[in-house]
């Protein structure tokens, strides 16, 4: 319900920023020590791509008459002059472990497309009702690996995503988002250095 889904919001953001200041913290004392730092002028910049693979698939679902993605042009649109860190997909699988992982629809346009996919079981409610939330699994990932980032592509329709945005640049990252259309929300846009629109990686049918 709508309260449940504002006190997982505010967890997430309290996470978000105590992981930033510890991150943070390390960052500045491992820079004391080896006087390493974020990329300067002339070295390639390093970036890590996130997807939130139900939002962005479900998304192309409603749009464009649902063409797929080719996630592996995605990939190397973003990291192109770029040093890739780590390319990591995020998808919700089914509950009954007996359904297999690679046939599942937001696991397989990722596979063998250069991603690390990070999965996580739906859940069933009394009610009815499915979900299977990854947010916080990609913003705790986005976090800890922000130290060895120069830049951190997002790709999500997810205005709640909003703060995690602002928490990388104000640690110096560039922030781009990627989506499709009207799927993007406005304040998510709004919030990024650089917006990409997919569909350049959408196949012909």
């Amino acid at each position: 319900d709508n309260g449940a889904d504002a006190a997982l919001l505010d967890a997430l953001k309290e996470q978000t920023e105590q992981l930033a200041r510890l991150v943070e913290l390390q960052e500045r004392a491992i820079d004391r020590l080896s006087g390493n730092g974020k990329a300067g002028v002339g070295t390639i910049p390093r970036v890590g791509v996130f997807v939130d693979s139900a939002n962005v698939e479900l998304a192309r679902d409603r749009t464009r008459g649902g063409r797929p993605i080719d996630w592996g042009l995605v990939l190397d649109r973003v990291t192109e002059g770029r040093r890739l860190v780590r390319a990591i997909a995020y998808s919700p699988v089914h509950d009954d472990p007996g359904v297999s992982r690679e046939t599942q629809r937001f696991v397989e346009p990722f596979l063998g497309k250069g991603f690390k996919i990070v999965t996580k079981p739906l859940k069933r409610f009394a009610d009815g009702s499915i979900k299977a939330n990854v947010d916080i699994e990609l913003a705790l990932d986005v976090i800890t690996m922000a130290d060895r980032l120069d830049v951190a592509v997002l790709a999500s329709g997810d205005g709640d995503f909003q703060h995690l945005v602002e928490v990388l640049q104000s640690r110096g990252i560039r922030v781009e988002v990627a989506g499709l259309g009207q799927s993007v929300a406005g304040n998510l846009k709004r919030a990024a250095d650089h917006y990409i629109e997919l569909d350049f990686a959408q196949k012909k049918k």
